[in-house]
């Protein structure tokens, strides 16, 4: 099954092929295609954009995933103007940030609330198959394990495509997503920890496959 990837950002399909990985399964991506259109994310909330996505680049195969990501920062209320939300790249004055940019906006955030915020992402997921198009956000207690630190010394390594990780500390390591080891090892989490995260990781693999209409291999 040839499935197109609403996303430009090349490093994120390395991550789409882990969550979907072991299937028949061909990616395509918009500048494969020489897809130069892209569409306008004017929803409400992860889901509602990833949607937006999905029906547009369903437009162009039988198959579309879209996905979108909100970043929040505890302490703040959802409502501050400070909170970075669905505009994780987007600058106020509308532009979409380099990486460059994007780091020392988010060193400048992290310094003016005292050098360090804890941070979560809310992911949004959608699938358009055959022009009917289905989307998935799960809003319980699995971003609470997700959540992380971000500082305002950046780490000289950077993750191209993720210019964040570079700001980013692992709260149970210590240490930048950009380092060795920076990502969460799983062996680090707690049972209840491991449980949320495995349901969580089920439901959205079982969301994907459902509405592509795959098969798991046995």
């Amino acid at each position: 099954m040839e499935i197109l990837l609403g996303t430009l950002n090349i490093a994120k399909v390395k991550y789409y092929e882990q969550i979907l990985s072991g299937l028949d399964i061909t990616f395509l991506t918009p500048r494969g295609l020489h897809i130069a259109d892209t569409p306008h994310e004017t929803g409400r909330n992860p889901q509602e954009n990833a949607m937006i996505k999905a029906a547009f680049y369903g437009r162009y195969a039988d198959f579309a995933i879209g996905q979108d990501a909100a970043l929040y920062i505890r302490g703040l209320p959802f409502d501050d103007p400070r909170q970075p939300g669905l505009s994780v790249r987007r600058a106020p004055d509308g532009h979409e940030r380099t990486d460059d940019e994007m780091i020392a906006d988010y060193r400048a955030l992290a310094h003016s609330l005292g050098g360090r915020m804890t941070c979560f992402y809310q992911d949004g997921w959608a699938v358009c198959a055959h022009g009917e198009t289905k989307g998935f956000m799960d809003t319980g207690e699995v971003n609470d394990v997700y959540a992380f630190d971000m500082v305002d010394t950046p780490h000289p390594s950077r993750h191209p495509g993720w210019p964040l990780d570079s700001l980013s500390i692992n709260r149970r390591t210590g240490h930048y997503f950009v380092e060795p080891n920076g990502r969460t090892d799983e062996t680090l989490y707690t049972a209840r920890e491991k449980q949320l995260v495995q349901d969580y990781q089920r439901r959205l693999r079982a969301f994907l496959v459902g509405c592509l209409g795959l098969r798991e291999s046995k």
